[in-house]
């Protein structure tokens, strides 16, 4: 009688190899869960830039329009944008509606106000926020909005200091 030998593994072989990939699934996947982070941090890096950008537009018309000392309010596509030394500005009376127009006019931004993103999370990838007290302006993620508050540190901080600094764009990523 032949013997014929089987070919395959053996269950020790097949435990060692499980046990490689638990160990290289432990060590790459903090890489991978750091990768949304970081690309959520770069997102608002890229917003942040943008915003000054804006801001320098606006400034630039409020200059041309004699706005830019003082209180005073300029036209944007349409939307009435209240204005500190030539720079957009928090005006308390204003609903997170009507602040998250006033953003859009000089920022080019996927947002709704805090209001809608409460009534509906998936309306839009941003909300706009607001701080009538201290004259800011907040930009957070949507998905964020559960952790959101000034001590939250994933979200673009706008503000207009009344002030011969002027305005700051502070972008907060440590809670990304």
């Amino acid at each position: 009688m032949k013997k014929t030998r089987m070919s395959g593994f053996t269950l020790i072989e097949l435990v060692v190899v499980i046990i490689i990939l638990g160990i290289l699934a432990v060590v790459a996947a903090p890489k991978f869960i750091s990768l949304t982070s970081d690309s959520k941090a770069a997102v608002l890096e890229g917003i942040g830039g943008a915003m000054e950008s804006g801001l320098a537009l606006v400034y630039s018309k409020a200059a041309i329009e004699g706005q830019e000392n003082g209180d005073g309010l300029i036209d944007i596509a349409g939307t009435s944008v209240p204005l500190f030394d030539g720079h957009p500005a928090v005006d308390g009376s204003d609903s997170f509606d009507e602040l998250n127009a006033q953003v859009q006019a000089w920022l080019e931004i996927d947002s709704v106000s805090l209001t809608a993103i409460e009534a509906d999370n998936d309306a839009a990838p941003f909300f706009i926020d607001k701080s009538t007290r201290l004259n800011r302006i907040y930009i957070f993620f949507a998905e964020d909005l559960s952790q959101k508050s000034v001590r939250f540190n994933c979200h673009i901080r706008y503000t207009n200091l009344e002030s011969a600094t002027g305005p700051e764009v502070i972008v907060e990523t440590e809670d990304c």
